[in-house]
């Protein structure tokens, strides 16, 4: 679900190494244009989530942890595409205002790759060795594999991991990403700081009881409240639904002072709710640091929860 972030503003994330590049049929290459800056390039994404819970599902994954990682050889116009691959996605320009919100399309909140627009030029993505999520005395290895042939522009592996009951791993207060190297990269030690936790507790006068609260009415202001406060690092809320076709979500960047107040206005722009489109507010406070020895993206470390209104 919350597949894609298309956002409208509104006023107010096999084998050990990858096989020998292969060069695309000239009728399905992606073209590379002859003046193409080339770019060392990463998308890493860590993400913690308080209760993993669908309406309809059996299972709850709790205290989740996600990592996904790529490392590309790309050309300059390409970042978004790399993005794509870990499931990670910009806001962009549309980034609302302090205590504001912007009216989106589907957002993506999973680690998953997703095909977006194609590749302007080839795209080598590159084995750097060993890749390990490390905190304290904690290590975690991550998978490597192929990534999916979504392009034919394409080629190379992807890093991921996922587990449940991971709380332990904030308690370090620092996280990091370490690679042995290759293809040409130099071992490298990323760290991030860990923020504190977020958790709703209050949506509208209902608290929130195993990830669920009562739909407030849609005539009304909506007040979401949460526990704790941090005021180091991003909060943001996504609230809304999806839907087949349309605007379903609202994302709003919030002051991290413990509650925020979503206009009436704004909620009457949301699609109406109902057992199979249920209302999700999300709340993720995150932190982004650059990666040594590439030029974009930052490694993201995002902590969310989540309020199911049914």
């Amino acid at each position: 679900m919350l597949r894609w972030l298309l956002p409208l503003v509104l006023l107010l994330g096999c084998s050990r190494s990858p096989p020998a590049a292969k060069v695309p049929h000239a009728s399905t290459r992606a073209a590379e244009p002859a003046d193409a800056q080339r770019m060392r390039a990463a998308a890493v994404t860590i993400h913690f989530a308080n209760g993993t819970w669908t309406p309809g599902d059996v299972q709850v994954g709790l205290d989740r942890l996600q990592v996904a990682a790529i490392f590309g050889d790309i050309e300059r116009g390409d970042v978004g595409v790399l993005a794509d691959l870990v499931g990670r996605t910009s806001t962009g320009a549309s980034t609302p205002e302090l205590d504001s919100c912007v009216r989106l399309a589907d957002p993506a909140h999973n680690l998953g790759p997703r095909p977006g627009a194609p590749p302007l030029a080839y795209m080598q993505l590159l084995d750097v060795g060993n890749v390990e999520l490390r905190a304290g005395k904690q290590v975690l290895p991550l998978r490597v594999q192929m990534v999916p042939n979504l392009f034919e522009a394409t080629r190379g592996v992807r890093y991921d991991v996922e587990r449940d009951m991971s709380r332990s791993w904030l308690a370090a207060g620092s996280l990091h990403v370490v690679a042995t190297g290759g293809d040409g990269v130099p071992p490298f030690d990323v760290s991030i700081d860990v923020p504190r936790p977020v958790r709703v507790t209050w949506v509208g006068s209902h608290p929130v009881r195993g990830a669920q609260v009562p739909v407030p009415p849609v005539d009304e202001d909506l007040t979401l409240r949460w526990g704790s406060v941090d005021g180091t690092a991003d909060l943001d809320l996504l609230l809304g639904a999806d839907v087949p076709a349309g605007l379903g979500w609202l994302h709003c960047r919030l002051r991290d002072d413990g509650e925020f107040t979503v206009p009436k206005s704004l909620v009457a722009l949301l699609p109406s709710h109902s057992p199979e489109h249920p209302w999700l507010a999300r709340l993720s406070r995150s932190r982004e640091v650059p990666i040594p020895g590439f030029e974009a993206l930052p490694l993201r470390l995002e902590l969310s929860d989540s309020a199911w209104l049914q």
